[in-house]
């Protein structure tokens, strides 16, 4: 009896182990399932959490302007929210500063955009320096040394010119010290013509109003050294410092008929002029007739000076070219004016106006000798 009884009471201990085993591992299945639930809840809210993290960075991006700002002294780059603002509202927000005489290369008034480019030229200080030796510094906004140099001559009432080398075009800053001269002188040595005289010869022989060329002219040539003195970039005085010649010119010698014959009648002057003319008188006019040379003292001009000698036609004044009003005679038509001889109009003149003509003779004394006077002036066809 003491024997089966020990052998339930072992059977009776196994089976509750075993129950007990079964109990112990539905709890921890319980248990793993409620942890399983509770890492999925928070992998749920972590994820959700970044996805609200993730739109409120981009909207905030999105609210944000990058603008850049240039002026003269560098590039600066600005972020701005995206509120509705101007250039004005920008500027105020960023502390930046307009000088009076600066220049903004947009409006105030324009909005503010992303990736908006402002471009500021700011005024400086520009600096000449005048005639070498003193500096004048100018607070101005410009862009070339023209620029700078009118606003030097407004500020000073100087006509300066800019220095030898430097050009109005050029941008301003190109040096630290722009320079400028009030007024310069040069001397200058030039070769120019040395024009020759014309002499007459009378000769008794020969037939009033002929002549001929006894000896050609030649041009010579000589060295001139001159100072010229130059304001505002020209020429404003030239003074002759010394002469030199180089080669002699040849005076032009004519010698000129001064016999007087009888009057012939008109039909024989239209004979006798048909050699010089191949043609026929056309017509006789009565005028007043003058007489001038290419001498300073008739003309204001000078050997070696523009048009010195030169006729309104472009042919030298000579004796025998005629200065006429070419309404009443036109230029290039060939003439015999009484006491004078065979001619051309070749010129014109402020003074010579209607039935006037201006007789062109060698020499001023010769011109003053003939003086004024009416003549028989035939027109040759």
């Amino acid at each position: 009896m003491n024997s089966f009884a020990t052998n339930g009471e072992h059977e009776k201990k196994k089976w509750k182990i075993f129950a007990n085993g079964l109990i112990v591992l539905g709890i921890m299945l319980l248990f793993s399932s409620m942890v399983k639930a509770e890492v999925k809840a928070e992998e749920i809210t972590a994820a959700e959490t970044e996805e609200e993290v993730t739109e409120e960075a981009a909207v905030s991006a999105a609210s944000i302007y990058t603008v850049v700002a240039q002026d003269n002294y560098g590039t600066t780059v600005y972020t701005t929210s995206k509120e509705p603002k101007t250039v004005s509202d920008f500027f105020e927000e960023k502390g930046i500063v307009l000088g009076e005489l600066d220049i903004l290369k947009c409006e105030l008034t324009d909005p503010i955009t992303a990736g908006m480019v402002i471009n500021i030229k700011r005024a400086e200080d520009v600096s000449f320096i005048i005639d070498g030796e003193e500096v004048y510094t100018i607070y101005m906004n410009v862009y070339t040394i023209g620029e700078a140099l009118s606003k030097l001559k407004a500020e000073t009432g100087v006509n300066y010119t800019l220095g030898e080398g430097y050009s109005s075009s050029q941008a301003y800053n190109v040096v630290d010290l722009i320079p400028v001269v009030s007024a310069y002188t040069k001397v200058e040595t030039k070769i120019v013509d040395y024009y020759y005289d014309t002499e007459t010869v009378e000769n008794p022989d020969l037939e009033e109003g002929v002549k001929n060329v006894l000896t050609e002219g030649q041009i010579g040539s000589r060295e001139v050294t001159i100072r010229v003195a130059y304001e505002d970039g020209k020429a404003v005085s030239t003074e002759i410092l010394s002469e030199k010649i180089l080669v002699a010119p040849v005076n032009k010698v004519i010698e000129i008929g001064t016999k007087v014959e009888e009057p012939e009648p008109e039909e024989e002057v239209a004979s006798a002029f048909s050699a010089f003319t191949s043609g026929n008188i056309v017509r006789q006019l009565i005028m007043n007739a003058s007489a001038y040379s290419i001498d300073y003292a008739c003309t204001g001009k000078t050997p070696g000076m523009a048009g010195y000698g030169i006729t309104a036609s472009g042919i030298k004044a000579q004796y025998g070219v005629v200065a006429v009003d070419p309404r009443v005679i036109p230029l290039g038509t060939k003439l015999y004016v009484e006491g004078y001889g065979y001619c051309v109009a070749a010129d014109t003149g402020g003074a010579i106006k209607g039935n006037k003509i201006d007789l062109c003779f060698n020499s001023y004394s010769e011109a003053v000798n003939y003086g004024r006077r009416n003549v028989t002036v035939y027109v040759l066809g």
